[in-house]
């Protein structure tokens, strides 16, 4: 059976989950790829579903709280699967079953994923005893060991699942292509390409595959930033930011020093609130590169969209706790006079089972404004053009990116600034203050939006109590 990978490459190792994030964040990794996996084999979105303090035996979720779901219950065993796995795996069903008659939803489905096969005496064990609670409780137990699991991810819709977790460094190609070894990159005016090993100094790190390169408008210099794991002198996932001069102007000096102040400004900040922390700065004649920690995780989008309509009411009470917490590190660079100002939902990485928001870089911190800066439907007013009689974009424009990301990804439809349909017109049960909160942040005039990060942050905590206990009337 074609599994949909090309001839000669490797197959799928689970154990990519415990080398990526150790034995402590190796289950945590694997639940994270089974939330995406679901999404992308099944069509519907799927829900990670994080203790707080209890996940009612639930670990990823298709359906509604409120009414039926199916359950997939992820259990990291790589080194076999005896009695201790039986017992989990028992007690796992059993508190599934439990919430549901307390909580009042219906399990229809409850999926056991593991990347292991089990020995013949375990497989008899396991059809006895699915057979035995599906008589007992109506419920269709299924499993998906590694044969399953490698089957699924090797289908068309799951590619981009498998590429970010088991072939992090591999080029999508249309034909096979020639091997050719990796190239060592050491000069400031080479382009950065995924797959290949960038060396600044005794420092060497392998780019993965979202590089981007602008160039500026006069084309004296080149802004280059990726993802990437640091192979010497230690590893780290870490963030790359890069600025080379390509001809000796004051705007490719200017642009490096504003590059340097950026790393001052986190090594400063020496991660409080979450925000990234320098890992080293490679000063060369003609460039500037800084590396920065880098959290393992999905970003906004893979966890929460947007998407192509409204989001539930369980979802959008946990897109608002995330807003909250996202707030918290923004209001970090406020206290310093400074501002992200390119918020979007592929900029914010979460983290760990309770899928706590961390900013993928500083984003344009310490960075001088430019028009048009920031990223395309997240864009403030105030950044298309500066001018003399508006604001420039500072603590505001976080503001109004983030009131855009929460709005777009609640109702599915990106904001028009001043012009939004509610919140509650496409959500049923929004909170009115809250809508109304967000509609003023999103307002073409700076000075027309709330004041302060933190009684917006307020005000979006009281919403996601209010979803939380079951919306309004």
């Amino acid at each position: 059976m074609d599994s949909g990978f090309g001839i000669g490459e490797p197959p799928i190792n689970f154990l990519a989950h415990h080398q990526r994030a150790g034995e402590a964040g190796a289950r945590e990794d694997f639940e994270q790829m089974l939330g995406q996996l679901v999404s992308a084999v099944t069509g519907h979105q799927a829900i990670l579903v994080h203790a707080n303090p209890g996940d009612w035996g639930i670990d990823v979720l298709v359906g509604d709280l409120n009414g039926s779901v199916v359950i997939w219950q992820a259990k990291y065993f790589v080194k076999g699967f005896g009695e201790s796995q039986k017992k989990q795996v028992r007690e796992s069903f059993e508190s599934a079953w439990k919430y549901a008659g307390q909580e009042g939803h219906v399990i229809t489905r409850w999926v056991l994923c593991v990347p292991c096969s089990m020995d013949p005496p375990t497989t008899r064990w396991w059809q006895d005893w699915s057979k035995r609670k599906h008589a007992e409780t109506g419920v269709e137990i299924e499993l998906w060991d590694e044969t399953g699991l490698r089957r699924r991810l090797g289908l068309p819709e799951a590619a981009a699942v498998r590429r970010a977790y088991y072939e992090p460094y591999r080029h999508v190609e249309t034909a096979d292509p020639p091997v050719t070894p990796l190239t060592i990159s050491t000069s400031s005016d080479l382009a950065w390409r995924g797959g290949e090993e960038a060396c600044f100094g005794a420092d060497c790190y392998l780019l993965h595959d979202d590089v981007v390169e602008v160039f500026s408008s006069d084309r004296s210099w080149v802004w280059r930033e990726a993802t990437a794991d640091r192979v010497e002198p230690s590893p780290a996932r870490v963030r790359l930011r890069h600025v080379a001069a390509l001809r000796d102007t004051s705007a490719a000096t200017d642009a490096r020093r504003a590059l340097v102040g950026q790393a001052t400004l986190l090594s400063d900040i020496a991660g409080a609130r979450r925000l990234p922390r320098p890992l080293g700065v490679h000063m060369g004649a003609k460039a500037v590169t800084v590396a920065s920690t880098l959290p393992s995780g999905p970003v906004w989008r893979e966890v929460f969209g947007p998407g192509p309509g409204p989001l539930d009411r369980l979802t959008a009470a946990a897109v608002l706790a995330a807003a909250v917490r996202l707030s918290e590190s923004l209001a970090e660079l406020h206290r310093l006079g400074h501002s992200h100002r390119a918020l979007n939902p592929d900029a914010i990485v979460m983290t760990g089972r309770s899928r706590d928001p961390v900013l993928r870089d500083a984003g344009l911190a310490a960075l001088p404004p430019r028009p048009r800066e920031g990223s395309d439907g997240y864009r403030a007013p105030e950044q298309e053009r500066l001018g003399p009689h508006t604001p420039p974009p500072g603590a505001h424009t976080d503001l109004y990116q983030l009131a855009a990301l929460v709005h777009h990804t609640l109702t599915g439809h990106p904001p028009v600034p001043g012009a939004s349909l509610p919140v509650r017109a496409t959500v049923e049960g929004f909170p009115p203050a809250v809508d109304d909160l967000l509609s003023h942040a999103l307002a073409l005039d700076p000075r027309r939006r709330p004041r302060g990060m933190a009684a917006f942050a307020a005000a979006l905590s009281r919403g996601r109590r209010e979803l939380s206990r079951g919306g309004v009337s």
